[in-house]
């Protein structure tokens, strides 16, 4: 028998979780466009490949996020993210600032993706912990899964820069 949670509680922290939810729900979806713009602008095939793995990601969590609006019995409805506007923007300056085909750009590029996962970090952890205090026990569970998969790939990118693309730029 499928769980569900309640429908959100009128409360204030209800009204701030479904509003943050709305939030995170716009910037997964703005990845769509993000993303594949970064993987276009590398040229490491190492980390156009963790681009490649990280836009399916994002496809998985906005798919859990839709569980969770369902669970909730609520649309998902997305709200415009605007942290993730602004480092979008960012990105487009790394690009247009650096060389194609360069490991300085690259080395820029994970630094614009390792943004978009702390925001998702920070997004994830927080939403995470107020489903607890709400006892949205599935609802909780499935932001934490998100949660481990964002770190996840921020470890992978720390580790690519570390071991291989800032030693390459640091050469050019």
């Amino acid at each position: 028998m499928k769980e569900e949670a309640p429908p959100v509680r009128h409360s204030q922290l209800g009204d701030l979780f479904l509003n943050e939810l709305r939030e995170l729900y716009g910037a997964e979806k703005h990845q769509l466009v993000v993303l594949p713009m970064l993987k276009k602008a590398a040229s490491s095939l190492k980390l156009q490949n963790v681009l490649a793995s990280h836009l399916d990601d994002t496809r998985e969590h906005i798919h859990r996020l839709d569980q969770i609006f369902s669970k909730m019995r609520r649309a998902a409805e997305a709200l415009p993210p605007e942290a993730i506007f602004g480092i979008t923007r960012e990105a487009e300056q790394v690009i247009a600032s650096t060389q194609p085909g360069t490991a300085t750009r690259d080395a820029g590029l994970i630094i614009a993706a390792q943004k978009l996962d702390h925001y998702e970090i920070s997004a994830y952890g927080s939403l995470a912990t107020h489903a607890r205090a709400m006892d949205y026990d599935h609802i909780e569970d499935l932001l934490e899964l998100t949660l481990y998969e964002e770190k996840e790939n921020d470890q992978l990118l720390t580790a690519l820069a570390e071991n291989y693309i800032n030693t390459e730029a640091s050469r050019e």
